[in-house]
């Protein structure tokens, strides 16, 4: 199979996720998410491997090497002229590491410590716990790269009805509960590097909106969607009146106001539409996963391949699954 016929096939089944990802109506917010997150790690995948293949095929010209596999030999060794496939989609690699290298020290130094972590006060919640730190900006987020925590300010939690800030709280601890903040650290480096690709940016954008949705989902099971559309009504109020500049953005006030739509709607994901998109999901991160192994130069026996094959495989279906359970708050 030659290099351009495998970048053309590994760029349609991208564009077909994203499309399938998509048409929301009856998805899951975290199969949806599941799909968004696959298609990002591909696009992050995608240089690396036509480089690879491109410089395989001038390599096996080169190197007067002929082969059933065409001009993609992914994993054949053939000596010195293999560095022309190696190389470029390592460099690709290594704008995306220092990339990631970049957000996990911003992520690093965000973490709550020392003073800040002595002053701060915890909450239970039914999905953990949250740090409410005295500070009279509001704000509420969930990050870190060793520890993850979810934060919330007194500033955001004083203009609240008792049941509200319970809702805010809650949807906070989600994020830590369904491994949220790790995964947009990594995809933010992939948004990073290749953010300026119209449909990395999509994918970026709609998957930040999914997790937002399914931790939205997650505290209205506690709480009562209700209470928690009530909380985002008045966090919606402190956002304008706080940073009206900043409303039209991810996480301003206009994102508020589609999550509270999305609330309002009724009607539950529906079956069929979240197992197809699933499905897929799991498929195309299942063939990313062995195509990545093998550029890797994963272990040729069985069971080497499944296990690089589960490792890359399971971020990428992360979102689909929870890590613990539902607890009763105190």
């Amino acid at each position: 199979m030659s290099a351009p016929v495998v970048g053309l096939g590994f760029f349609a089944v991208l564009v077909g996720l994203s499309m399938l990802a998509g048409r929301r109506g009856g998805v899951s917010p975290r199969a949806a998410a599941g799909a968004h997150l696959v298609s990002l790690l591909g696009w992050a995948l995608l240089p690396a491997v036509w480089l690879a293949c491109a410089g395989s095929a001038l390599g096996s010209w080169l190197g007067g090497i002929r082969s059933s596999g065409g001009g993609c030999l992914l994993g054949i060794d053939h000596g010195q002229w293999q560095l022309l496939g190696d190389l470029p989609g390592t460099l690709v690699l290594g704008v995306l590491a220092f990339h990631g290298l970049r957000q996990a020290a911003a992520a690093r130094r965000a973490e709550m410590r020392g003073v800040a972590l002595s002053r701060s006060v915890r909450r239970p919640t039914s999905a953990g716990e949250v740090w409410v730190v005295p500070s009279e900006h509001p704000a509420a987020f969930a990050s870190g790269l060793w520890r993850c925590r979810a934060v919330v300010t007194s500033g955001m939690l004083a203009p609240l009805a008792g049941p509200e800030r319970r809702a805010v709280c809650e949807h906070e601890a989600a994020h830590v509960r369904l491994g949220h903040p790790r995964l947009l650290l990594l995809c933010g480096a992939i948004a990073a590097a290749y953010g300026r690709f119209p449909p990395v940016r999509q994918a970026w954008d709609a998957l930040r909106r999914e997790l937002e949705a399914a931790a939205d989902d997650e505290a209205a099971r506690v709480v009562g969607t209700e209470t928690l559309v009530s909380a985002l009504v008045h966090v919606a109020t402190l956002v304008g009146r706080q940073t009206p500049a900043a409303a039209p953005g991810f996480g301003g006030a206009e994102h508020l106001r589609w999550r509270i739509a999305r609330l309002e709607r009724p009607g539950t994901p529906a079956p069929w539409p979240t197992a197809i998109v699933g499905t897929a999901a799991a498929a195309t991160a299942s063939a990313m996963a062995l195509v990545a192994c093998v550029l890797a130069g994963a272990p040729a026996s069985v069971a080497g391949a499944l296990a690089c094959l589960a490792v890359v495989a399971l971020v990428g279906v992360r979102p689909m699954w929870t890590w613990g359970s539902h607890r009763a708050s105190r």
